[in-house]
């Protein structure tokens, strides 16, 4: 009688732990939980993977899921796509985790509180260091049931997809005030020459030290690194840029992508030979030459904050690189005349010598004209050369191929530094 009164109690106790919160449930009947078989004592950890070992077309299949959302989050939001897949199979065993299978959670982003409405939990986990939670029944060591509506860190993150989970880490999480830092780190040190794998590397790095796991960043550098050693993931990092392959600029094009001074666009082309407009020659020239504020008062009305290029247009005029057009206007979206061209590489100083000739070498192109100078200087450093012997065009649009040409010959000359 008494043995039946207590199996009664047991299975009244495991239904009162099973309805305690919302999106609870059993992780899979691999790992069962400690009410359903009292004898294997308490559960393992959210993490357990529900697979003993995923198979090498699981761990496939799950890159091939994930690096599309992490690449889209990398464009978007900066951070490495190499990174994010690295982190998502270290966190989630390649999806096979308990967390990943019920709640989309590849990070093991908690969400905090009692019972919170996006939250799933992972119940019969162990007491949890933040605070004690009650037990309901004891059947001795690592043999407890918990009252999991008393818990508060236990809850995870839940997610609709895969997708959305790479989404909130990269738009959310990792750009909130603690981690930002991180992201910004790695930009300057891919405009410095960086490579992707030692850029995204020492990305983990920073973002561990700040605080995103216990183990501290060299732990997480290494651990996430050799992933992303074993895989390459750092293809995912390096977009090619889909319409530039057998054009005449296309080593020069991969060459400053690599170098983040130039990009392509969300739909990943690079669109060489459309005109490019003053707002896109200023993010390159301000991205080429790491200009830092000078606290200099400049002000367009044009240009509100809120653009895309505002920053790197404030840059460059207040290193009278490009200079307004007049009546406190920038026209950040007209296209760039190559006569213009010339003159800000000029006014950048990307030459040795300054003409003292009054020669012309181009017959459209007068002594009198207002940038004849740097024109010539241009030319003579070779940097710009003329449509043939005589013809320089200098009200031609300038390409988005011959900025990148350009910008090329002169970081070679290293006329830059």
């Amino acid at each position: 009688m008494i043995k039946l009164i207590r199996v009664l109690l047991l299975i009244l106790l495991s239904l009162l732990v099973l309805n305690s919160g919302p999106l609870t449930s059993s992780a899979n009947s691999v790992n069962p939980l400690p009410y359903e078989d009292e004898k294997s004592g308490r559960n393992s950890n959210a993490y357990l993977s529900t697979y003993e070992f995923p198979s090498t077309k699981m761990k496939e299949d799950f890159i091939n899921e994930i690096y599309t959302y992490a690449m889209r989050a990398n464009e978007k939001w900066g951070i490495p796509a190499s990174a994010i897949i690295g982190m998502a199979i270290l966190e989630s065993g390649y999806g096979t985790t308990r967390i990943a299978v019920n709640a989309n959670n590849l990070f093991g982003i908690k969400v905090w509180g009692y019972n919170p409405k996006n939250g799933w939990q992972l119940k019969g986990q162990p007491d949890e260091d933040y605070e004690p939670v009650p037990v309901l029944i004891d059947y001795g060591k690592d043999r407890k049931i918990y009252d999991e509506s008393k818990r508060r860190d236990n809850w995870y993150r839940a997610f609709t997809s895969y997708k959305e989970a790479v989404d909130y880490l990269a738009g959310n999480l990792l750009l909130n005030e603690r981690y930002r830092f991180a992201k910004t780190n790695y930009e300057e040190r891919r405009k410095k020459g960086w490579s992707y794998e030692r850029a995204s590397k020492e990305y983990l790095y920073d973002i561990a030290n700040a605080g995103y796991i216990h183990l501290g960043g060299e732990y997480y550098r290494n651990k996430v690194g050799s992933i992303m050693d074993e895989y390459d993931l750092y293809q995912y990092d390096d977009r090619k840029l889909k319409d530039i392959e057998g054009h005449w600029a296309e080593e020069q094009i991969l060459f400053l992508t690599e170098k983040g001074w130039i990009s392509g666009y969300p739909d990943g082309t690079y669109k060489p030979n459309h005109s490019i407009t003053r707002a896109q020659a200023a993010a390159i020239i301000s991205n080429f030459l790491a200009l830092t504020s000078t606290n200099k008062n400049i002000y367009f009305s044009d240009v509100v904050k809120s653009f895309w290029a505002s920053e790197s247009i404030l840059l460059v005029a207040q290193h009278k690189i490009i200079n307004g057009i007049g009546d406190e206007r920038f026209s950040p979206n007209t296209f760039l005349t190559r006569a213009q061209m010339a003159q800000i590489f000029y006014n950048a100083g990307f030459y040795s010598q300054s003409v003292n000739n009054r020669v012309n070498s181009f017959k459209d192109v007068e002594q009198n004209f207002w940038a004849f100078v740097a024109i010539e200087t241009i030319k003579q450093e070779g940097i710009m050369a003329g449509y043939n012997a005589s013809r320089f065009g200098p009200n031609n649009p300038t390409t988005r191929a011959q900025m990148a040409a350009m910008i090329y010959r002169i970081h070679e000359k290293g006329l830059n530094k």
